[in-house]
């Protein structure tokens, strides 16, 4: 660390990957020469949520320890609970240090992170931060009108214009070694890079989402930054370098999984990414699909690529919700088009789903199952419980509707992070409505490739199971451990996956773990 930059250091609060931090930390040492630290407070869907009062202390510590001047505190709306702990404990403790606020959380609800901290970044965070280490003082005087940044100096709060967004071909490679970085779980404190040793490694070929989901904070954060070049598309060659850096630093590398919101939605980048892939990588990977987007001849040159998983999101086999509701303008024929194309081509296929909507009918529910009952198997349902985020379309309408009330809304709660898995015999309410135990359980059965369809139709119909849904639920717990067991197996044999993984799944049963990648 130069003596001209404050000692800074960045905190992602449940999640290891962490991209943003981890991107932050590339800039400052390509740009500046400046090396920041990093930690990485807890996994995600941890076994001890939120965290141990132990683990506070060795976060509190290890601030302290660093002699930290400028602290930097991702906070998406799920981790908002803890950050507001971790912020007032150190303000108690380190009344001197300096606190930026990012992460989405942060561009959705400035005004209540700028009451926390001494500054909020309102969109990306790279040139703000750049520009926050090159003019850092401790009145932060020198940086007041920084734009992208909300700032307290001088007893005002200046409220800059939002900054442009980047070129993110302009990004430097991501350091992934253990130097400034330090990881917090199970009451310890490790130094080194959480991911070192991982199997599979995630890339992003582009930022940004192209359609406007009710329930997604995407929609929002696209209103909010008003840029036209909300998405935006890397090169290949730049991509396929992401990717030659991933294999450097993971010596166990088996496995590349595209974090995208969307993946492979442009034809002629697309053909040029298999080419190459191909050509350099020789790594099975994963990626997210649009139902709209897919083709045939393009799933085909994908998997010869390598593509051996695809994830959809499908979020319900209702048409009325999906299309009405949530504005997915995907028929379930097309949906049906996408599954026997990744089907013919041999390809493991997930499905996001959404459930625990209380704006589903007993119709809606019943034509999910049915639906879910014709998709040609092998195939997965990765279930999601509904989650409300701040200022999202769905979340006002369940606000006005009286469905919620405003501490239901995450940041007020952080169910997206207990909610790790919705088939939960103790969780018979959320959000004040009902826990479908019943339906949860009878659509995780339908991906099911050794329970047949007649058998999910006759206890679907079963009063004694909608009544007493616990006996459907142990159930639908063991073909999920079953099943889970498969596929693990399945990808140790293909070598997609390595021994860790196995282990940490057996050893947890997860649903949240490397084999859903």
């Amino acid at each position: 660390m130069t003596d001209s930059f404050p000692v800074t250091t960045l905190l992602a609060l449940y999640d290891p990957d962490a991209i943003g931090i981890r991107t932050l930390d590339s800039m400052a040492a390509d740009r500046l020469g400046c090396k920041v630290n990093q930690i990485f407070f807890k996994n995600l869907f941890p076994a001890n949520f939120p965290y141990t009062a132990h683990e506070l202390e060795l976060l509190i510590r290890l601030i302290k320890e660093l002699n930290t001047r400028l602290l930097g505190v991702s906070i998406r709306s799920s981790s908002l609970k803890t950050g507001v702990e971790i912020i007032r404990r150190l303000r108690r403790e380190l009344k001197d240090v300096k606190i930026i606020i990012g992460g989405t959380h942060a561009i959705l609800s400035p005004e209540e992170c700028i009451e926390l901290a001494d500054m909020v970044c309102l969109g990306e965070g790279e040139d703000p931060f750049l520009d926050l280490l090159r003019g850092f003082s401790e009145d932060l005087s020198r940086v007041k009108d920084v734009p992208g940044l909300w700032v307290k100096s001088g007893g005002h709060i200046y409220k800059n214009r939002m900054n442009e967004l980047i070129d993110i071909d302009n990004l430097p490679a991501i350091d992934y070694s253990g130097r400034n970085k330090w990881y917090i779980e199970n009451d310890l404190v490790l130094s080194g890079d959480p991911l070192a040793g991982n199997s599979v490694g995630e890339v992003f070929s582009s930022r940004g989402c192209p359609y406007k989901c009710t329930y997604c904070t995407n929609n929002i954060l696209k209103a909010i930054m008003n840029d036209k070049k909300f998405v935006r598309l890397k090169s290949v060659d730049n991509v396929i370098g992401d990717i030659i850096n991933l294999k450097r630093y993971f010596k166990n590398l088996k496995k590349i999984v595209f974090a995208d919101e969307v993946f492979a939605f442009n034809k002629q980048w697309t053909a040029e990414f298999c080419a190459k892939y191909k050509e350099k990588i020789h790594l099975p990977f994963a990626a997210l699909f649009y139902p709209n987007m897919v083709t045939e001849d393009a799933v085909r040159m994908l998997k010869d690529a390598g593509l051996t998983h695809g994830r959809a999101g499908l979020q319900s086999g209702s048409e009325r919700i999906r299309k009405d509701l949530y504005k997915r303008n995907h028929s379930n024929e097309k949906t049906m088009e996408l599954a026997s194309i990744f089907h013919r081509a041999g390809i493991r296929l997930t499905f996001d789903i959404i459930v625990n909507n209380p704006y589903e009918t007993e119709t809606d529910l019943r034509e999910t199952l049915n639906f879910y009952l014709q998709i040609p198997k092998p195939f997965e349902l990765n279930m999601h419980s509904l989650v409300y985020f701040p200022k999202t379309d769905l979340t006002n309408m369940a606000l006005k509707d009286g469905i919620i009330r405003k501490e239901h809304v995450e940041g007020e709660t952080d169910e997206a992070l207990r909610l790790n898995h919705v088939l939960l015999k103790d969780k018979k309410m959320i959000y004040g409505y009902k826990n479908n135990l019943f339906w949860n359980c009878l659509f995780s059965l339908t991906s099911k490739p050794f329970i047949p369809s007649w058998l999910i139709k006759g206890l679907s119909k079963s009063r004694f199971l909608r009544n007493n849904p616990e006996y459907l639920l142990y159930f639908a717990k063991m073909a999920n451990i079953i099943n889970i067991a498969f596929i693990g197996f399945g990808l140790l044999k293909a070598r997609e996956i390595g021994l860790k993984d196995v282990a940490q799944v057996l050893k947890s049963f997860s649903f949240a773990s490397s084999v859903n990648k």
